[in-house]
């Protein structure tokens, strides 16, 4: 392997984690705005309506430890190197930060949603989907946004400074 092949698979390395991580939230979300359309449009029983929910409500608090987790991970890491070495990104930093809060906000709205009564929740129905289909809009852009960030950063910082700035986000 060259050094040009390190280098591009340790920039792999990092971009293909958050990706993934990102791909992950967004089928979730795709997944539960397709649940809750079909209840929404009255395609299930109410047993299976409840049984939905349940999973719904397991998934979205999954879905938070897991976006909590990855947030963390590059707001405590990544975006402060980053800010630190490119301070003329701070605005772009700063509006990546403003969506993992507006995500996390509209995940735990959600999420308070399902623990509601469900004679409450059904007259909720469509909002939840709204907010569903919404979500994964927003994960799209924000992947969308941070992979352009990343690639053009990654390749300005040496092989051996990414390796040790993907050991440390590994290791929150």
């Amino acid at each position: 392997m060259t050094s040009e092949e390190s280098i591009e698979e340790q920039t792999s390395d990092l971009i293909d984690q958050v990706h993934h991580e990102h791909e992950h939230l967004r089928r979730l979300f795709d997944d539960l705005a397709t649940r809750f359309a079909d209840i929404a449009a009255g395609k299930t029983g109410a047993d299976s309506q409840d049984d939905l929910v349940a999973t719904a409500s397991e998934d979205l608090e999954v879905a938070l430890e897991d976006m909590l987790h990855h947030f963390n991970q590059e707001e405590e890491v990544f975006f402060v190197d980053m800010e630190r070495r490119f301070p003329e990104l701070q605005s772009d930093i700063e509006a990546l930060v403003q969506a993992h809060e507006e995500m996390t906000q509209r995940t735990r709205w959600l999420h308070k949603q399902l623990s509601k009564e469900p004679e409450e929740l059904t007259r909720e129905l469509e909002v939840i989907v709204d907010v569903l289909r919404s979500l994964s809009e927003l994960v799209d852009e924000h992947t969308k946004n941070e992979t352009e960030l990343f690639d053009t950063v990654l390749n300005k910082i040496p092989a051996d400074e990414r390796r040790e700035l993907l050991e440390t986000m590994r290791q929150i």
